[in-house]
């Protein structure tokens, strides 16, 4: 049979009902005896000592009988020299008035009838004496204390059956009460278990079982968060991992166009191939294929550290001014006919930080920048001061940004649908050290092509 909380209710209940009962039995039939007969004697001693002080002060006799039957059913018999004074009896109780009773309880024997139709009633007496030396004696049934214990004991049991039946009354509704929520919860449990979370517990009880639901939701609510950002991080995890593979191939195929170019010069120089000038017009393009290898090597061992967290500036004060115009001479050299212009509001606006870093990100954004422009297009360089921050732009003549790649063109290894050459680390690093100055950097579309914000704190 299963086992419900109903039947383990029922069954603890019923058991301590027959526990209470048969303990409440045992002490009637072994205890109660004894502590009620003993207080009969009591009350039968106190009884008959208070009506023999009456009747020493002068009160009547027959009222005091009277009256002490009437109020605590004591039957009372007084023996003097002129006769005896009591209730319904006979020889028998003035036999029993003797002065070897005085004092003590006794049990004595009265009947009604001849032969064998008598009718036997025993009686719990107490003889006394009074101070005029007459006797005095008291008793009370002894059959109707017999009763009132058999009485008791035949309440118990009734007693006992009442309450069976009203514990399996209280264990059905009392079980029905909690059963039910806790089938609840199990059920909510249950879903838990299955990455279920569309069940929650609703009530407003204040008990353990209300706090167990409470409890229950929150726990529910934080592993379904959990899960949810596992599964976010597991699926940027898979990204990124298919975009570091595709950027492996792109590393892999950038690098091995400036290797072929130095392999072929190296090969052709070393068959002397070339001779006198010639010669010498080569090896700028050696040394111009080798810092393209080192400075995607650089751009490499930049985002490695990075994200180790090993990255750190030194920050120093600088010209922001003298470091942007140094820039763009630089580029106007290396542009061809692009053109570049430069805006100033101020030819000295200093900032603390790293200024070989602070170069390096602008620089990567003017690469990407050139990158992207057309021939004969523009890029307009802009330094402007705010009240709490430096604001520097760049903006150039081109095609736009994919609106589905401008969330991501700052993130590591991600290059979005195009053909320019590049290993797509250049602004991930801005992004980087922009970021470790306490600043932003940001890109959107023009109608002229795409302009850079990068807002420095002042």
């Amino acid at each position: 049979m299963k086992k419900t909380l109903f039947r383990q209710m029922l069954a603890y209940m019923m058991l301590f009902c027959i526990v209470i009962c048969a303990i409440g039995y045992v002490v009637i039939e072994f205890l109660f005896d004894s502590y009620y007969y003993a207080q009969q004697q009591r009350l039968l001693l106190l009884r008959t000592n208070e009506a023999s002080v009456q009747i020493d002060m002068g009160a009547d006799v027959d009222e005091i009988i009277e009256a002490f039957y009437g109020e605590y059913g004591v039957s009372l018999y007084y023996a003097n020299q002129g006769g005896m004074h009591g209730m319904m009896g006979g020889q028998g109780i003035h036999n029993d008035m003797t002065q070897e009773n005085i004092g003590r309880f006794f049990v004595t024997t009265s009947g009604i009838g001849k032969g064998q139709g008598v009718e036997k009633s025993q009686w719990l007496s107490y003889l006394t004496q009074t101070q005029e030396g007459e006797l005095l004696m008291g008793r009370v049934s002894y059959g109707s204390m017999d009763s009132v214990v058999a009485l008791v004991q035949q309440f118990f049991v009734y007693f006992g059956i009442a309450n069976a039946a009203a514990f399996v009354l209280f264990s059905y509704f009392f079980s029905k009460s909690m059963s039910r929520p806790l089938r609840e919860l199990n059920a909510i449990a249950t879903e838990m278990g299955r990455l279920n979370f569309s069940l929650h517990y609703d009530s407003t009880r204040c008990d353990e079982i209300g706090q167990l639901g409470s409890t229950l939701n929150s726990l529910m609510k934080r592993l379904e968060n959990t899960i949810t950002q596992l599964r976010g991080e597991l699926s940027k995890e898979k990204t990124l991992e298919k975009m570091r593979t595709r950027f492996t191939a792109q590393v892999s195929h950038e690098l091995q166009t400036p290797l072929s170019v130095i392999k072929g010069y190296a090969e052709a120089l070393s068959d002397n191939l070339y001779a006198g000038e010639e010669a010498s017009c080569v090896y700028p393009i050696l040394v111009d294929e080798a810092d393209k290898i080192s400075n995607m090597v650089d751009d490499l061992l930049n985002l490695s550290r990075i994200e180790a967290g090993a990255y750190v500036l030194n920050k120093q004060k600088f010209s922001l001014s003298d470091m942007l115009s140094k820039l763009h001479e630089r580029y106007l050299a290396l542009t061809g006919g692009k053109c570049i212009h430069m805006q100033r509001e101020s030819d000295n606006i200093e900032y603390f930080g790293d200024k070989l870093r602070m170069e390096q990100a602008v620089s990567n954004v003017l690469t990407n920048a050139v990158k992207h422009t057309p021939d004969n297009g523009k890029i307009l360089m802009a330094l402007l001061i705010n009240d709490d921050s430096i604001l520097v732009t760049i903006e150039n003549d081109g095609g736009h940004i994919a609106e589905e790649d401008l969330p991501h063109i700052f993130e590591s290894y991600y290059r979005g649908n195009t053909t320019a050459a590049g290993t797509g680390l250049g602004l991930a690093i801005t992004h980087h050290i922009i970021t470790l100055h306490g600043g932003t950097v940001t890109a959107s579309n023009t109608e002229r092509g795409v302009l850079f914000k990068i807002i420095l704190p002042r």
